[in-house]
């Protein structure tokens, strides 16, 4: 795309990215999900660019590293240091008080709701060894190792009681 036409490639990279595509290259994007090939097709369509688009569905072939296109497609260095900061800020909380707990759980959420902007969810075969993101992931969904859910709720609750 020309230059003229900036905030529609920013649109384009930014809703690719969203929907876990990696660019390879200007105008090159991957993505090991399939099924993601109907939503690429919808972007483009939105964005009034399906006539100058193109899509491939393939395996990967046998020339080059797959890691070599993962980590110039995704940076899943940063993607797992920030994955490992969420799992160091949270793991180990013990908040006592309502306040204490609603102010956790109001950390924990804020902080893993950045997760989807920066996280292609790839599969786990192509995801490096001991990958922080299911820990992360682990500890955010289960309510017993994240800090105090009910109560949280509670204290809420009460707050708006409070507030009436």
């Amino acid at each position: 795309m020309p230059d003229s036409k900036r905030d529609l490639r920013h649109q384009l990279r930014t809703r690719l990215a969203w929907a876990g595509f990696g660019a390879l290259s200007a105008g090159v994007w991957v993505c090991p999900d399939v099924a993601r090939e109907a939503e690429a097709r919808e972007i483009v369509a939105r964005l009034g660019l399906a006539d100058a688009a193109l899509s491939f569905v393939g395996d990967y072939g046998a020339v080059g590293a797959q890691e070599s296109v993962l980590r110039q497609a995704w940076d899943l260095d940063t993607v797992g240091r920030r994955y490992q900061q969420f799992i160091d800020a949270f793991a180990d909380l013990r908040p006592e008080t309502g306040d204490e707990l609603l102010a956790a759980q109001t950390r924990l959420v804020h902080a893993w709701r950045r997760f989807p902007f920066l996280d292609p969810q790839l599969p786990a075969g192509l995801l490096p060894g001991h990958w922080p993101g299911t820990t992360a992931a682990r500890l955010f969904h289960t309510p017993g190792t994240t800090p105090g859910r009910p109560a949280a709720r509670q204290r809420w609750a009460e707050l708006l009681a409070e507030a009436d």
